[in-house]
């Protein structure tokens, strides 16, 4: 894992807004909201939502192995972007289960998987970079980087038995600017690298983790 470059993060947006597009072409109701100027999704979802919350970021993919496509929501509250400080409001993740016939079931969700906007930093900026799905896993990824630079992903893991998602890794690196003269040095390098698995933490299903009390950082 290496600090996350802008240029990067601009490629996972627009990769994400191909496959948002692809998904709202299959799913798109008559009714529907426009979040922003690239971004639609149908009134079967938007149901979904609590009220008093917007979705902040997406992710499409198969969580629980049926071959269906499902989707994650990461909401935030409306009252997010009015306060000068918004660290008492949660920023939900819900599991929004895909049905052949195109419907969506609400199987969890957690207040406490993503930082709100100002506890991964305050006045470096918001945190939250992103969650994936991969077959069965999905990641939440955090980073900052201004004043001091540090990257967490938070990765959980589908059991057919249980039904149920649990924590399968968590990775925190920081780094520390080179104190290197040499003129060809890295500016920044590895200070901590800490990868924690299910033999670190015990099994811990999503719906109880809570990254507050992560022991990353």
């Amino acid at each position: 894992m290496c600090y996350v470059q802008p240029r990067q993060l601009m490629r996972k947006q627009i990769l994400l807004l191909f496959a948002l597009s692809v998904f709202i072409a299959e799913n798109l109701d008559a009714k529907s909201l426009q979040l922003n100027d690239s971004i639609i999704l149908p009134d079967k979802i938007l149901k979904l939502i609590p009220k008093g919350y917007q979705v902040l970021d997406t992710a499409i993919g198969d969580l629980n192995l049926d071959k269906l496509q499902d989707l994650i929501l990461v909401l935030k509250s409306k009252r997010e972007n009015k306060t000068k400080r918004s660290t008492q409001l949660k920023r939900p993740l819900l599991i929004l289960l895909g049905h052949a016939d195109k419907s969506y079931t609400l199987k969890t969700r957690n207040d406490n998987a993503v930082y709100c906007t100002d506890c991964g930093g305050g006045a470096f900026g918001d945190a939250y970079s992103g969650v994936k799905i991969n077959k069965g896993y999905f990641s939440i990824e955090h980073a900052i980087a201004g004043g001091r630079h540090w990257e967490q992903v938070t990765t959980f893991k589908f059991d057919r038995s249980k039904q149920n998602w649990f924590l399968y890794k968590e990775h925190y690196v920081s780094l520390k600017f080179n104190e290197s003269n040499d003129p060809n040095a890295e500016a920044l390098v590895i200070d901590v690298d800490k990868l924690q698995t299910v033999k670190d933490f015990g099994f811990i299903s999503f719906d109880k983790f809570n990254i507050y009390n992560a022991s990353g950082h």
